[in-house]
Protein backbone atom coordinates (compact mmCIF):
# COMPACT_ATOMS: atom_id res chain seq x y z
CA UNK A 1 0.00 0.00 0.00
CA UNK A 2 1.39 3.33 -1.02
CA UNK A 3 1.80 6.11 1.38
CA UNK A 4 -1.03 8.18 0.20
CA UNK A 5 -3.34 5.02 -0.10
CA UNK A 6 -2.38 4.52 3.62
CA UNK A 7 -2.86 8.26 5.04
CA UNK A 8 -6.48 8.14 3.43
CA UNK A 9 -7.22 4.67 4.52
CA UNK A 10 -6.10 5.82 7.64
CA UNK A 11 -8.28 9.48 7.50
CA UNK A 12 -11.25 7.14 6.42
CA UNK A 13 -11.01 4.92 9.32
CA UNK A 14 -11.04 8.09 11.80
CA UNK A 15 -13.90 9.40 10.57
CA UNK A 16 -15.75 6.22 10.11
CA UNK A 17 -14.67 6.04 14.71
CA UNK A 18 -16.02 9.18 14.88
CA UNK A 19 -19.26 8.43 13.43
CA UNK A 20 -19.75 5.44 15.57
CA UNK A 21 -18.51 7.14 18.47
CA UNK A 22 -21.56 9.68 17.90
CA UNK A 23 -24.08 7.23 17.32
CA UNK A 24 -25.36 8.73 14.13
CA UNK A 25 -23.05 6.06 11.57
CA UNK A 26 -26.18 3.24 12.90
CA UNK A 27 -29.01 5.54 11.59
CA UNK A 28 -27.25 7.03 8.81
CA UNK A 29 -25.51 3.62 7.67
CA UNK A 30 -29.04 2.01 6.84
CA UNK A 31 -29.99 5.18 4.56
CA UNK A 32 -29.41 5.36 0.84
CA UNK A 33 -27.80 8.55 -0.59
CA UNK A 34 -31.08 9.49 -1.72
CA UNK A 35 -32.42 9.25 1.91
CA UNK A 36 -29.86 11.58 2.85
CA UNK A 37 -31.04 14.47 0.21
CA UNK A 38 -34.72 13.77 0.84
CA UNK A 39 -33.54 14.63 5.25
CA UNK A 40 -31.27 17.44 4.13
CA UNK A 41 -33.90 19.07 1.81
CA UNK A 42 -36.04 18.33 4.67
CA UNK A 43 -34.14 20.42 6.99
CA UNK A 44 -33.05 23.07 5.10
CA UNK A 45 -36.52 23.76 4.23
CA UNK A 46 -38.06 23.89 7.34
CA UNK A 47 -41.82 21.98 7.30
CA UNK A 48 -41.89 21.06 3.66
CA UNK A 49 -45.08 19.42 2.49
CA UNK A 50 -44.47 16.06 1.42
CA UNK A 51 -45.35 17.44 -2.46
CA UNK A 52 -43.30 20.43 -1.98
CA UNK A 53 -40.21 17.73 -1.39
CA UNK A 54 -41.59 14.85 -4.42
CA UNK A 55 -41.21 18.58 -6.76
CA UNK A 56 -37.87 19.61 -5.41
CA UNK A 57 -36.28 16.49 -5.75
CA UNK A 58 -38.00 15.35 -8.55
CA UNK A 59 -39.66 12.16 -7.91
CA UNK A 60 -42.89 10.53 -7.55
CA UNK A 61 -45.26 11.19 -4.50
CA UNK A 62 -44.94 7.12 -4.27
CA UNK A 63 -41.19 7.07 -4.24
CA UNK A 64 -41.39 10.06 -2.08
CA UNK A 65 -43.41 8.04 0.62
CA UNK A 66 -41.17 5.34 0.41
CA UNK A 67 -38.32 7.32 1.38
CA UNK A 68 -40.07 9.20 3.73
CA UNK A 69 -41.51 6.19 5.75
CA UNK A 70 -38.09 4.96 6.10
CA UNK A 71 -36.56 8.36 7.27
CA UNK A 72 -39.43 8.22 9.79
CA UNK A 73 -39.00 4.75 11.43
CA UNK A 74 -35.28 5.71 11.61
CA UNK A 75 -36.58 8.55 14.00
CA UNK A 76 -35.24 11.32 12.01
CA UNK A 77 -38.30 12.91 10.62
CA UNK A 78 -41.78 13.18 11.92
CA UNK A 79 -45.25 13.60 10.12
CA UNK A 80 -47.76 16.54 11.33
CA UNK A 81 -51.09 17.36 9.69
CA UNK A 82 -51.36 21.09 8.79
CA UNK A 83 -53.18 22.95 11.49
CA UNK A 84 -55.67 24.63 8.46
CA UNK A 85 -55.99 22.23 5.73
CA UNK A 86 -55.54 18.55 7.36
CA UNK A 87 -55.66 16.74 4.14
CA UNK A 88 -52.08 18.53 3.89
CA UNK A 89 -48.71 17.14 5.78
CA UNK A 90 -46.08 18.66 6.59
CA UNK A 91 -42.45 17.25 6.87
CA UNK A 92 -39.92 18.10 10.50
CA UNK A 93 -36.52 16.80 11.29
CA UNK A 94 -36.46 15.39 15.14
CA UNK A 95 -34.43 16.75 17.98
CA UNK A 96 -32.80 13.19 16.78
CA UNK A 97 -31.45 14.63 13.79
CA UNK A 98 -30.43 18.03 15.13
CA UNK A 99 -28.31 16.44 18.11
CA UNK A 100 -26.68 14.77 15.59
CA UNK A 101 -26.10 17.82 13.69
CA UNK A 102 -24.75 19.66 16.37
CA UNK A 103 -22.68 17.06 17.85
CA UNK A 104 -20.96 16.97 14.09
CA UNK A 105 -20.99 20.70 14.20
CA UNK A 106 -18.50 20.17 16.70
CA UNK A 107 -16.28 17.70 15.85
CA UNK A 108 -15.44 19.88 13.18
CA UNK A 109 -15.41 23.01 14.59
CA UNK A 110 -13.08 21.43 17.15
CA UNK A 111 -11.12 20.06 14.79
CA UNK A 112 -10.82 23.40 13.31
CA UNK A 113 -9.44 25.25 16.36
CA UNK A 114 -6.87 22.49 16.94
CA UNK A 115 -5.54 22.63 13.09
CA UNK A 116 -5.76 26.54 13.09
CA UNK A 117 -3.54 26.03 16.67
CA UNK A 118 -0.87 23.67 15.46
CA UNK A 119 -1.01 24.52 11.22
CA UNK A 120 1.03 27.45 10.08
CA UNK A 121 -2.30 29.28 8.34
CA UNK A 122 -0.09 28.97 4.78
CA UNK A 123 0.15 25.05 5.79
CA UNK A 124 -3.72 25.13 6.27
CA UNK A 125 -4.35 26.86 3.04
CA UNK A 126 -2.50 24.18 0.96
CA UNK A 127 -4.47 21.25 2.99
CA UNK A 128 -7.44 22.46 1.88
CA UNK A 129 -6.70 23.20 -1.42
CA UNK A 130 -5.38 19.50 -1.61
CA UNK A 131 -8.07 18.67 -0.15
CA UNK A 132 -10.70 20.31 -2.98
CA UNK A 133 -8.32 19.09 -5.79
CA UNK A 134 -8.49 15.22 -4.14
CA UNK A 135 -12.38 15.15 -4.06
CA UNK A 136 -12.57 16.78 -7.40
CA UNK A 137 -10.18 14.16 -9.04
CA UNK A 138 -12.15 11.26 -7.55
CA UNK A 139 -15.23 13.06 -8.40
CA UNK A 140 -14.05 13.12 -11.86
CA UNK A 141 -12.88 9.65 -12.30
CA UNK A 142 -16.20 8.17 -10.06
CA UNK A 143 -18.58 10.42 -13.24
CA UNK A 144 -16.34 8.99 -16.13
CA UNK A 145 -17.32 5.62 -14.67
CA UNK A 146 -20.80 6.05 -15.02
Amino acid sequence: MNSLQKSMTNLAQVLRLHEQKSGSSDELAKLGVIDVYYLEAIYQLKDPTIGTISKLLGQSTPNTNYHIKKLEKSGLIEKRLDDVDRRVTHLYVTEKYLQMLEFDAAFWADLQQKLEESVTPSDLAIFRRVLRETTDIITESTLQRD
